[in-house]
């Protein structure tokens, strides 16, 4: 035992190779004639030191490299932090991003008006510095009854399928030329969303008065073109446009018409919606006054309205007729022209 513990290098490499190839090194240490207790207490002990000196060795290495990692990466957050300003490379452009407001919706609807009813008789109406848009169908029968002047309403097209659509193609069969419009859009703060009831009621009155005059304008120039065709002059109106023309009829801005036909009439708020019920009481010219079983509240609400005034003052020529339709708001096909043709004729047309 003295002479293996003095010969410590032999040891060693002896060690080295009983962990490499722990059955070789027992074998060798048998062939050296050590006694097998000793011999065993001899591996256990150069094994642990081995062992725990390598382990030792290991664990420093793992601690340096866990470092290391930890300040690349925090290096790398200050880096990302704080980035370094580069400058752009030559020859390269820096292109802005401009996002442009949305088209106005009634220049769109002129756009489409042009491009969709390119078949149709489109004339441009210049009303001061704005521009206007008529669809003239001139009658298929040898005998002209008149004209007949197509208004749309608030914010619908000359080929709003609801109603006008279908008179603007199917009247110049019965001998009636149509002038469809395409009338301005509601004033923008009609109607007023103020709290108090009183500012409603004046700033309501004052849109409707501006955008009266305007559309004022408008129709005379329209009527105008009207009178180029013999025979009276009808004007049909449907919605808002149906009610507020009686206002304008009823100041005198536009000259009242041979006959006028309300579709589905209607003002969006009840001092409106009085103030033309009395109106259509007073007038002198005969109205036909249509509505749908199926239509807007606001429209079921308003001909009620006028039915009760028209008869308080027992006008003379007026008509209410309710009629039956299965899509809400949309006159059923043929019908609308058959009881307008009906009417028409009832009162010496």
């Amino acid at each position: 035992m003295a002479d293996i513990v003095d010969n410590r290098g032999y040891i060693i490499r002896l060690v080295c190779f009983i962990n490499k190839s722990p059955i070789l090194g027992t074998l060798l240490f048998m062939r050296l004639n050590i006694q097998p207790q000793l011999l065993f207490i001899t591996l256990i002990a150069l094994c642990l030191f081995f062992n725990s000196s390598t382990s030792l060795a290991i664990a420093a290495e793992q601690d340096t490299q866990s470092a290391t990692e930890a300040s690349k990466s925090s290096k790398a957050k200050d880096n990302t932090d704080t980035p370094a300003p580069t400058k752009p490379a030559e020859g390269t452009h820096q292109h802005k991003v401009i996002i442009n407001a949305p088209i106005d919706a009634f220049e769109q609807q002129q756009k489409d008006i042009e491009h969709y009813l390119s078949k149709e008789t489109i004339t441009p109406l210049l009303v001061g510095s704005d521009k206007y848009l008529i669809a003239t169908n001139e009658n298929t029968t040898a005998v002209n009854k008149g004209v007949m002047v197509l208004i749309p309403d608030w914010q619908q097209s000359i080929a709003t399928p609801n109603a006008l659509n279908q008179l603007r193609q199917n009247m110049p069969e019965y001998g009636w030329t149509t002038i469809t419009l395409h009338p301005p859009h509601k004033p923008n703060n009609y109607p007023s969303q103020a709290l108090v009831e009183s500012e409603r009621i004046t700033e309501n009155a004052e849109s409707l008065d501006n955008y009266g005059k305007t559309f004022a304008d408008i129709l005379l120039v329209v009527l105008e073109k009207a009178k180029n065709y013999p025979g009276g002059i009808i004007v049909v109106a449907e919605g808002s446009h149906a009610a507020f023309i009686l206002d304008i009829y009823q100041k005198k801005l536009v000259n009242e018409p041979s006959a006028f036909v309300m579709l589905s009439a209607y003002m969006p708020t009840p001092t409106a919606s009085n103030q033309i019920a009395q109106q259509l009481a007073m007038t002198d010219y005969p109205v036909l006054d249509l509505y749908l079983q199926r239509d807007n509240r606001l429209v079921l609400a308003n001909a009620k309205l006028r039915k009760d005034f028209a008869n308080r003052e027992m006008k003379v020529y007026y008509r209410q007729k309710q009629l039956n339709n299965r899509a809400t708001g949309y006159y059923p096909n043929n019908t609308l022209a058959r009881e307008i043709i009906s009417w028409l004729s009832s009162v010496g047309w």
